[in-house]
């Protein structure tokens, strides 16, 4: 099934114009990546060949989530670190701003298709055990 998104969608909403910096191929990795995980949890009944602006919008933003960890990643591996006598110069904040902002996106994301997805249990299913005695107790 062809993703809700496009890459034209994701380079609006976050604002990537640069195609040097954002490879198309880039771009296309993460909406794949997002429609795949979004496709796990949907409830099968809205899938469809024209999705709700919702659904659109959510993957969007789970796009947007993939592709700023991406970026994130290629920041923190080309980050050079000085040292200078004992002074230290860092690279900078523009990982942990990648990183916030990809988390930021994501959480948009799955509010924005909440109402979509497959119902789950607020919380796993568990047993308890027999009580056991604890050192010193009898």
């Amino acid at each position: 099934m062809a993703s809700f998104a496009t890459e034209e969608d994701v380079r609006m909403k976050f604002q990537l114009g640069d195609t040097t910096l954002v490879p198309s191929a880039l771009v296309t990795a993460s909406i794949d990546d997002a429609h795949a995980e979004l496709l796990r949890a949907l409830d099968p009944a809205h899938i469809s060949d024209s999705p709700e602006d919702a659904l659109v919008m959510g993957e969007v933003m789970l796009a947007g989530a993939h592709l700023l960890r991406s970026l994130a990643s290629k920041d923190a591996f080309d980050q050079k670190q000085l040292v200078i006598g004992n002074q230290r110069i860092d690279a900078g904040k523009r990982f942990g701003a990648l990183m916030t902002m990809a988390s930021l996106a994501e959480q948009n994301a799955w509010y924005l298709v909440e109402v979509y997805l497959v119902d789950r249990p607020s919380q796993a299913p568990l047993s308890a055990t027999d009580t056991v005695a604890v050192l010193g107790e009898e």
